[in-house]
């Protein structure tokens, strides 16, 4: 249908000619998609999350985690959290930075305290990320522990009292480290406090709900709004996330204009507080920034530059999505849809 779905297949050679028809592809879809009906009966705006995974492990830089992973500090430059505040604020979005505040368990508060209030001053938005395995000395030998109700709301309460202490907020949004997220989870966000989850992934293994009731669209899983990690399927149907390290703004342009022509409410544009730097090991070995992912950096520029060019669409904080779902009840019923790339006809 469109030359776009060849985009994991060719690298999207027809860059710029989809850089100046894609806007008013865009609007006719959106067109097209009223005369059809496949939009809610309510005219809910298409909002987007910009979604930033703040964290630090040894393993990825065991010299100076919270400085080169947090920070992105790498030949007297700052390639992450800084970076990205910048080229989000070039387009006046704001960003969420899901914070590790468990990290206060290896390297102390204050380095925490720092990254949580840039953040706030700069006018993003600062909510919960946690990775017990990577604090907890006895995590991996207790783990069935850690996952109980009593587990669970022992060191998810701990990472919650961190950020409130840092930002002077309550805490409202989470996600969990490596998408884990149980039943028990959502008992003991209930119980913090915490009123939105952005942790469900659809095909991941460590997602232990079944994450197939809200493929893209957001709903509520035991009284927590469950907002998903977008994804689409591959040529071989497999679910792929807009991950910055890995696709394309071609990719994110066609999955944001089939997402909107079907009525999903929200997308998710996805990174690491390290993805504009280069690692010579594998996830989980020690190693060290070898060089700066340029291809990382113009993704997310292209991303960026894709939703401002596509009428319709809202980037907001997780605040804002908490406040619009409470107030919009019926946004809970809008179309739920996997974009799936095909193929090009032979």
């Amino acid at each position: 249908m469109f030359h776009l779905w060849q985009s994991e297949l060719t690298n999207f050679k027809q860059r710029d000619c989809a850089a100046v028809f894609s806007p008013l592809l865009n609007r006719l879809k959106s067109a097209k998609s009223l005369l059809t009906g496949n939009r809610t009966p309510k005219q809910h705006p298409h909002f987007v999350v910009i979604t930033i995974d703040n964290e630090a492990r040894r393993e990825r830089s065991p010299e100076a985690p919270v400085d080169r992973l947090f920070w992105g500090r790498y030949q007297g430059r700052e390639y992450g959290i800084p970076m990205i505040m910048d080229m989000a604020d070039a387009f006046g979005y704001p960003a969420i930075f899901f914070t590790d505040t468990l990290t206060v368990r290896s390297y102390g508060k204050e380095p925490i305290r720092e990254v949580c209030q840039e953040v706030l001053r700069r006018g993003h938005d600062c909510a919960l990320h946690s990775h017990p395995e990577l604090h907890i000395p006895d995590y991996q030998d207790r783990f069935d522990y850690y996952w109980t109700d009593e587990g669970v709301r022992s060191w998810l309460g701990e990472a919650s009292d961190y950020l409130a202490e840092f930002t002077g907020q309550p805490t409202r949004a989470y996600r969990a480290g490596g998408y884990r997220v149980s039943p028990a989870s959502f008992r003991a966000m209930r119980d913090i406090g915490i009123e939105a989850d952005f942790s469900s992934l659809l095909g991941h293994k460590q997602c232990m709900i079944d994450a197939s009731y809200c493929n893209n669209a957001v709903r509520k899983y035991d009284g927590v709004y469950e907002v998903p990690v977008s994804v689409y399927h591959d040529v071989k149907g497999t679910p792929r996330k807009l991950d910055v390290n890995w696709r394309t703004p071609e990719t994110f342009r066609w999955h944001l204009q089939e997402a909107m022509a079907a009525g999903v409410l929200c997308t998710t544009i996805f990174l690491h507080s390290w993805s504009f730097l280069k690692f010579d090991a594998t996830w989980l070995e020690a190693t060290e920034a070898v060089g700066v992912d340029e291809e990382a950096i113009a993704n997310f520029q292209g991303m960026l530059e894709v939703v401002s060019e596509t009428p319709g669409t809202q980037v907001v904080t997780s605040l804002e999505l908490i406040d619009y779902l409470k107030a919009n009840p019926d946004a809970l019923n809008a179309p739920d849809t996997i974009p799936a790339i095909r193929p090009a006809a032979a």
